[in-house]
């Protein structure tokens, strides 16, 4: 009887024992969905280091690859391009890059092998790739080889920063997908220091615009209040104040009038008048497109199932919800028209002509 009680208690030991590891393990195990991530490349003491994750295990190397990142990227020293032949505009991919490949990909952006082949065309990113999906990386990737061979090709790739370019380079979590939540435990690193200055996709983001004019179009990816306008400043300047206002808190945004203003509710990278004010009218949208020079604002971050237009076809809306991982659209400018390019490659007319 003895002997019998004390393989019960043995067993029962066993079994908590067992019970624990098996929490324990879980517990350890960030995901158990396996996931690759990266690479991250981030300065080392002695050289840039890469980090990637593989089946959730991350993986710390010197960076061996071909590609030479510079110390700074350039800014550009003008936010103002004329004589484009051709422009193709997207904006709110939001960690759908699949989406975002196969848009660029039939409507002749880039290749089967996913390089450029648009020319001397204009590619514009009006902001948000960050956030909610599960691909960013893999997008910021391809923006900057996209970036690079367009270059050298005469073109142009524009990947202007949106509210949560602004909001992650803060470190605010919110939107962020799941497998960028175990990302940072494996790497045991929060947000802001993930795309830290000392990181090269971090440096690179820190070069970019918010705001640019290409021929008589403004491209941002909010809208552009008269709140802005009131400001003075010339594009570069804005640009500028954007970049250094790049992982401020909110509490260090109102002390600063000028960052209060860009980065409030009627600022380029939140305001959603055009789409929302029902006190809106067409003579104060025409007031601001005579200040800004311009015959069109094209922007992102309110989101509809295809493109839009709104008043009197000046304000073109091109966040198609391809945040929703489903389908989005493409906007075209070539050859003295606009068209709506979508999934299949079709495009179709989609703004007569502004007369000059």
């Amino acid at each position: 009887m003895l002997l019998s009680k004390k393989i019960k208690l043995i067993s029962l030991i066993a079994s908590v024992c067992l019970s624990t590891m098996v929490n324990a393990q879980s517990e350890a195990e960030p995901t158990k969905v396996l996931y690759n991530d990266g690479p991250y490349l981030i300065d080392g003491k002695n050289a840039l280091q890469q980090y990637s994750i593989e089946k959730n295990k991350l993986k710390i190397t010197n960076y061996q690859g071909a590609e030479h990142f510079p110390a700074q990227f350039p800014i550009s020293s003008s936010d103002i391009y004329q004589n484009v032949d051709k422009i193709a505009a997207i904006s709110d991919i939001h960690g759908q890059v699949d989406i975002f490949i196969q848009l660029l990909k039939k409507n002749g952006v880039i290749d089967s092998a996913h390089n450029w082949q648009f020319g001397n065309g204009h590619l514009v990113i009006t902001g948000d790739i960050f956030d909610r999906g599960d691909t960013v990386t893999e997008a910021l990737w391809l923006v900057y080889k996209l970036e690079q061979q367009a270059e050298k090709a005469g073109g142009k790739v524009h990947y202007l920063l949106g509210n949560h370019e602004y909001m992650v380079l803060r470190g605010d979590e919110r939107y962020l997908h799941d497998k960028y939540r175990q990302t940072l435990v494996l790497m045991q690193r929060d947000l802001k220091s993930l795309l830290g200055a000392d990181t090269i996709l971090g440096r690179w983001l820190r070069s970019k615009s918010t705001i640019i004019k290409i021929n008589d179009m403004v491209f941002l990816h909010g809208g552009i209040h008269q709140d802005y306008l009131d400001l003075k400043l010339n594009l570069t300047q804005a640009n500028q104040h954007f970049r250094d206002s790049i992982g401020l808190v909110k509490a260090q945004m109102v002390d600063n009038p000028i960052y209060f203003t860009l980065h409030g509710s009627t600022g380029p990278v939140w305001y959603r008048g055009y789409f929302r004010d029902e006190y809106l009218t067409q003579a104060q949208v025409d007031s601001i497109l005579k200040e800004l020079e311009a015959q069109y604002i094209i922007v992102g971050h309110t989101s509809f199932e295809q493109l839009e237009t709104r008043f009197d076809n000046r304000i073109i809306a091109i966040d198609s919800s391809i945040k929703n991982g489903k389908k989005g659209e493409l906007l075209l400018w070539q050859k003295q028209r606009f068209m709506r390019a979508d999934m299949q490659g079709k495009q179709t007319e989609f703004i007569p002509l502004k007369a000059q």
